[in-house]
């Protein structure tokens, strides 16, 4: 068998499955396959299993290939283009998944730091304010009210930089424990940002002048009157009428400035008169955005109902999908595709893998829906698309919708898909659905999955969909109690996970154990 060539040990496979001539072909090729994938990913293990993948495709393959060659042809170029594409493959879903997730943990994490309701936290905030001692309520007052650094706060107060900090530091903790009697959970840094951002509000325009007007008048001519009239008592009579023609003047200038106030407080008052009809204007806005929320919560009622109702709904929605993109071609005129016809849907699956590669994504798109037409249950090609609708087409052509119907299609086909449970699951956490996205990380957390493909390996990847449940619990469902057990359940099973510790540290905060909190809080594992 060794002096059969490439082509006639292929052939022998795809027309007898004869697995012997196909192990002869994978021991002439492994070490190339292998060595190729391992110079472009750099991991033993990652670059071994896309060499598993590249044979494994190698014999589904096997037909068409076996054809298309000729007896003294080798396979060496085949081979090494299909690794290319499938390290290329990966690098690009690995490099999107952890750029979409990092993004939207970010984001979920200021969040938690800011969630805080200043409607809330205002009745209170200034008796809160009284319950500190002068030195605390001093150095907190120059810090986020003044927004003043602790270099000059210590400078004020005539500490030093440190103590000048812990000063602050006290004040916010003392601020914390005053709301927290009332009811108001919050955390150090979440009140901090609050009460930053809203504490102090610009005055009017005009006020400063006003008071200012005010003032003097007041410094001016009743203080200065008051004490002439005193002194005149013991003057002469000369001196009286002197006095008196000096009290005049002063008084023609107390007058003066008193009209000056008059004419000030009623250009005041003007502009709250125009302000007036803007405030109406606001509050009307207000309620029609009330409304509009009103509305859409309606709606979305209304769609999970017919979702529940209707179990052929996503399975459509991917034809009707598929149908709006072709009338919308047709309405703009667009030229029919000058790609060539292939055979079958396992063709145009691999050609719009292609188009991937070199950015091509309304050829990918093209490609993908013929796949999908000639096979309606391409598993594979519902995922693809449905990546290529959440990632790289603009909103009007895609979006999150079309994106969550793939989904759901694909896993229609094959429950037991990682790829398309984890970005599902993603989706409805952006969406604000949490009960879906919970079932979706619970599907994997119970190991429902096939995590074959998944190079992070079981364990993590389920510490991953814990930490992501736990962060929706925290979030979305304020049960922190359930939060911190995914957390605690993610750092048993990979005690690097990201974010774990942290996010735990916060729910540990918002209950009050705040020694457990500063123990996760200095817990900084290395990144995987």
């Amino acid at each position: 068998m060794n002096d059969q060539s490439d082509v006639q040990l292929l052939r022998d496979y795809a027309d007898r499955r004869d697995e012997v001539a196909f192990c002869e072909i994978v021991g002439r090729y492994a070490d190339l396959v292998y060595s190729a994938a391992l110079r472009q990913v750099e991991s033993s293990a990652t670059a071994s299993d896309l060499a598993q993948r590249v044979f494994t495709d190698l014999a589904r393959k096997a037909d068409a290939l076996a054809n298309a060659h000729t007896e003294t042809k080798s396979l060496a170029g085949w081979l090494h283009r299909a690794t290319r594409y499938a390290a290329l493959n990966h690098l690009r879903d690995t490099r999107r998944r952890h750029t979409h997730e990092r993004l939207a943990m970010e984001q979920l994490l200021t969040n938690s730091e800011s969630s805080v309701d200043w409607l809330q936290l205002r009745p209170a905030l200034d008796e809160a304010l009284d319950s500190l001692d002068d030195e605390e309520r001093e150095a907190l007052l120059l810090r986020y009210f003044k927004k003043q650094n602790l270099s000059a706060v210590g400078l004020a107060l005539g500490v030093s930089d440190d103590a000048a900090q812990k000063r602050v530091s006290r004040a916010v903790e003392r601020l914390r424990e005053f709301f927290a009697k009332r009811g108001i959970t919050v955390g150090a840094s979440g009140l901090v940002v609050v009460i930053s951002a809203n504490a102090v509000q610009a005055a009017p325009v005009g006020l400063a002048v006003t008071i200012s007007t005010a003032a003097a008048l007041v410094g001016t001519g009743i203080a200065t009157t008051t004490a002439t009239a005193i002194k005149t008592i013991a003057m002469t009579t000369l001196q009286k009428t002197l006095v008196t023609a000096t009290v005049a003047v002063l008084a023609g200038a107390g007058i003066y400035e008193a009209r000056q106030a008059v004419q000030l407080r009623d250009q005041v008052q003007t502009l709250q008169q125009q302000q007036a009809p803007l405030a109406e204007q606001i509050a009307q806005l207000r309620q029609s955005m009330i409304d509009a929320t009103n509305r859409v919560a309606g709606l979305s009622d209304e769609l999970v109902s017919a979702k529940k109702n209707n179990p052929e709904l996503l399975k459509l929605r991917g034809e009707v999908g598929t149908l709006r993109a072709q009338l919308a071609d047709a309405g703009n005129g667009k030229k029919p595709s000058e790609q060539p016809p292939l055979a079958t849907a396992r063709e145009y699956y691999n050609r719009a893998d292609r188009h991937a590669m070199n950015h091509e994504y309304e050829a990918q798109l093209e490609d993908l829906n013929k796949a999908i037409e000639l096979d309606p249950n391409m598993a594979d090609a519902y995922m693809e698309r449905g990546n290529l609708y959440s990632m790289n087409l603009p909103k009007e052509r895609g979006g999150d919708e079309k994106a969550v119907a793939d989904y759901s299609r694909c896993l229609e086909i094959k429950p037991d898909d990682f790829s398309a449970r984890w970005n599902r699951a993603n989706h409805y956490r952006g969406a604000g659905k949490a009960d879906e996205a919970i079932a979706d990380w619970t599907v994997i957390i119970q190991g429902d999955v096939d995590f074959s493909r998944q190079l992070e390996g079981k364990f993590k990847s389920i510490a991953g969909a814990l930490v992501w449940r736990g962060l929706i619990y925290q979030q979305n469902k304020k049960d922190y109690s359930k939060a911190i057990a995914d957390y605690t359940a993610a750092i048993q099973m990979n005690p690097n996970a990201e974010y774990a510790h942290r996010s735990r540290g916060e729910c540990y905060e918002l209950l009050g154990e705040t020694e457990k909190a500063r123990q996760d809080f200095a817990i900084e594992p290395k990144r995987n």
